[in-house]
């Protein structure tokens, strides 16, 4: 085994993972100067320290000893690699610096996506029968549904308020509004529209009322609620024959995942590829 080789593997499968020397020392229970020693070449990590590296970094022994070439893994093997060894509490902190880490993997910066040329992103269709994967537990819920009509993933957890906020009445007013606005059906038609690419960036009630069918009062209306639950804003243009309402719809997605969820829950299929949890799903007074 030639030192510097596998000193320079150690180092390239680190920096493939994102970790610090003294993350890959804390995770295996040695010092940051012996992680550091590896990685020169000036020592090498006896055997059990081999299967550990190895089991760390999600790669065979064989690979890591340069014996074979390390064979391109699956999300799901690196996922796994990521979670291996953690306790219930690192998990669910895992799972979340994950998604967190998603934004700006996916070129966002400052709020702004990159520009992409090329067909539609849209994940994979599952082909099996059931096509909602599911985890409920007391502190953690995560759902994923792939079907032609819904492509969602949503995380929650549970947070430091207990969701006590969901019996003050200051905050139940201002969530039964929202859903108050949403409760109606030409509501949706505005909203879909509003979400549509046909949609400008800036319009009236009746350029509204004209694409989507709906009166033009009840479109008026609609928008002027679509501005008190923040889906849209407004403000009165000058023209030379009098003053008009102009809307905004900045149209961030919060309002379609909404809806999104509740087709599902109505409309999709009640059933999983996978179903994890355990006694209980209940995230409120769960300690």
């Amino acid at each position: 085994m030639e030192h510097n080789n596998i000193a320079q593997r150690l180092t390239d499968l680190r920096a493939a993972k994102g970790a610090t020397q003294e993350a890959v020392a804390q995770e295996l229970k040695v010092s940051n100067k012996t992680v550091s020693k590896w990685e020169t070449g000036a020592s090498l990590p006896d055997l059990d320290m081999l299967v550990a590296l190895a089991r760390y970094y999600g790669v065979s022994t064989d690979a890591l000893l340069g014996i074979a070439e390390p064979q391109e893994r699956s999300v799901e093997e690196l996922v796994r690699a990521e979670f291996r060894g953690l306790d219930r509490k690192e998990v669910i902190r895992k799972a979340f610096a994950l998604v967190d880490a998603v934004i700006p993997a996916c070129g966002v910066s400052q709020g702004r996506t990159e520009e992409h040329d090329g067909p539609e992103a849209l994940p994979p269709q599952t082909d099996r029968q059931m096509s909602r994967d599911c985890v409920c537990a007391q502190d953690f819920f995560d759902f994923v549904a792939s079907s032609e009509d819904v492509n969602v993933a949503v995380m929650l957890l549970r947070n430091r308020a207990d969701f006590a906020w969901l019996k003050q009445p200051e905050k139940q007013k201002k969530i039964t509004q929202f859903f108050g606005f949403l409760s109606d059906e030409d509501a949706l038609s505005v909203c879909y529209f509003l979400h549509s690419s046909a949609c400008p960036d800036s319009f009236t009630a009746d350029y509204v009322a004209k694409q989507t069918g709906v009166p033009a009062a009840k479109a008026a209306d609609i928008l002027d609620a679509s501005c008190e639950v923040g889906e849209c804003h407004r403000f009165t243009a000058h023209l030379t024959d009098g003053e008009t309402t102009v809307y905004e719809c900045e149209d961030d997605g919060m309002v379609l995942s909404v809806i999104t969820l509740a087709y599902e829950r109505m409309c999709g299929k009640c059933s999983y590829n996978y179903y994890y949890g355990n006694a209980s799903g209940k995230m409120i007074g769960g300690r």
